[in-house]
């Protein structure tokens, strides 16, 4: 197989090989996890998680905005490393904790093969995020990207995570928002928090597999800042500001409200949440 056009430019073979090991991996799990193995979009994901030069997910674009000094900060459910090695490239103390073994030992591979220092070998570390092997008041911001609708226990998660937080600091949260029409594993339609049966018969329907559908956890943006406040912290939880509308009357509006609800099938809702810890 050959890299798709889009891919990033190879330093060397060692590189190229890895590019493709990883595009194998990412499309044999996608085809046992949910079906979605459109080439496109396996060529993405491959990109996105090889080409660590790049702030593909903006979570870094983000933290550098809001935060003048990051101090320590920590990545739970790293993955291939891709944030971390980022971080690592801006001189920043970054950690990462990654459960799956085929993705710490790629985060290894990659830095033999892009020549990366032996010392950032140690910074993505095994563990899981419902018991973070770090002491309380550890990190300056606490990040997760994607990974909170996949783990066993999401109100462990979010304990662990501001556990290990300083007073003062942020735990940063991006994940599907399970009240959209859209889910985007399967890259499908869906009713909002569907009933795992009823979804079970459509995506059989569908011919896909419901590996990942016995995974997933219906999260939402709402519940999950019910779940922060029901825990033993003090919290002061962020709003995205808004962009002011625009008035807008007759046809022109009718077309902008047809196009709004046509994007709404095809679009994943986003939780994007700022969580400072007070104490």
């Amino acid at each position: 197989m050959k890299p798709a056009a889009s891919s990033p430019s190879f330093q060397n073979q060692r590189e190229r090989d890895l590019w493709l090991d990883l595009h194998k991996l990412i499309l044999e799990q996608v085809r046992r996890y949910s079906g979605n193995d459109n080439p496109d979009r396996i060529n993405r994901i491959t990109d996105n998680w090889f080409q660590d030069r790049e702030n593909y997910d903006g979570r870094w674009a983000v933290i550098g905005t809001r935060m003048k000094n990051k101090g320590k900060i920590l990545d739970m459910a790293a993955g291939c490393g891709t944030f971390l090695l980022h971080g690592l490239h801006l001189g920043c103390d970054a950690w990462g904790v990654e459960p799956e073994a085929w993705k710490r030992q790629y985060f290894a591979k990659k830095i033999a093969a892009s020549g990366y220092p032996e010392s950032y070998r140690q910074r993505l570390v095994p563990g899981w995020g419902e018991a973070l092997p770090f002491p309380d008041a550890y990190f300056d911001l606490v990040t997760t990207y994607q990974t909170l609708e996949h783990v066993l226990n999401v109100e462990k998660c979010l304990s662990e995570m501001l556990r290990v937080l300083k007073p003062g600091g942020i735990l940063y949260v991006r994940a599907p928002d399970y009240s959209g029409f859209f889910e985007p594993h399967y890259g499908v339609p869906f009713w909002p928090k569907m009933n795992k049966t009823l979804a079970a018969l459509y995506l059989q329907l569908l011919g896909r597999p419901l590996t990942a559908l016995r995974e997933l956890n219906w999260i939402t943006k709402k519940e999950i800042v019910s779940r922060i406040g029901k825990l033993p912290f003090v919290t002061c939880i962020g709003e995205k500001s808004s962009t002011p509308r625009q008035e807008m009357t007759g046809l022109r509006s009718l077309k902008r409200g047809m196009r709004r609800w046509q994007r709404v099938f095809k679009e994943e809702k986003q939780i994007d949440l700022w969580v400072t810890k007070i104490k």
